[in-house]
């Protein structure tokens, strides 16, 4: 197989991984749906508490400014997150997770390791830390790729 099919490949089962984590989640948020990219934004703000701002979010994200946007807006609808100015810049806006969003962040990240949980069975691990290795070093070849053009 040539290489170039095998990227296209694995990008397309990325997507099929993609759809697998938005049905979990969307099935265990019944009563509110959740965008993909307000997944992320709450996963994001969870873990990376400083990094809390439209431009941290886009950047670090790899999303257009836009749909940060939009779906800051609809977080803070939902009351998951609020907008706070910055003491030391009025043009900044600091976001920041409410405790309405703590059960819904632990809901994703239990799902999150049932899925993986689910994947992973049956695997040995020494197979699982040479997939690790090996995404690694392609991944960083992208990144060095990225700089290059």
């Amino acid at each position: 197989m040539e290489f170039t099919q095998t990227m296209e490949h694995v990008i397309k089962e990325l997507a099929v991984i993609r759809k697998v984590y938005a049905k979990a989640f969307s099935e265990s948020f019944v009563q509110e749906s959740f965008s993909p990219n307000e997944v992320n934004i709450l996963i994001f703000l969870a873990r990376n508490p400083s990094l809390n701002t439209g431009r941290d979010l886009s950047i670090c994200l790899d999303v257009s400014k836009g749909l940060i946007c939009r779906s800051v807006d609809a977080l803070i609808k939902k009351e998951m997150i609020t907008a706070r100015d910055d003491p030391d810049d009025r043009r900044i806006q600091r976001l920041v997770l409410t405790k309405k969003a703590d059960p819904v962040i632990q809901e994703i990240f239990k799902v999150n390791q049932e899925i993986s949980r689910d994947i992973f069975q049956g695997i040995p691990e020494e197979e699982i830390v040479q997939m690790e290795k090996t995404l690694r070093k392609i991944i960083q070849k992208f990144h060095e790729r990225l700089e290059i053009i």
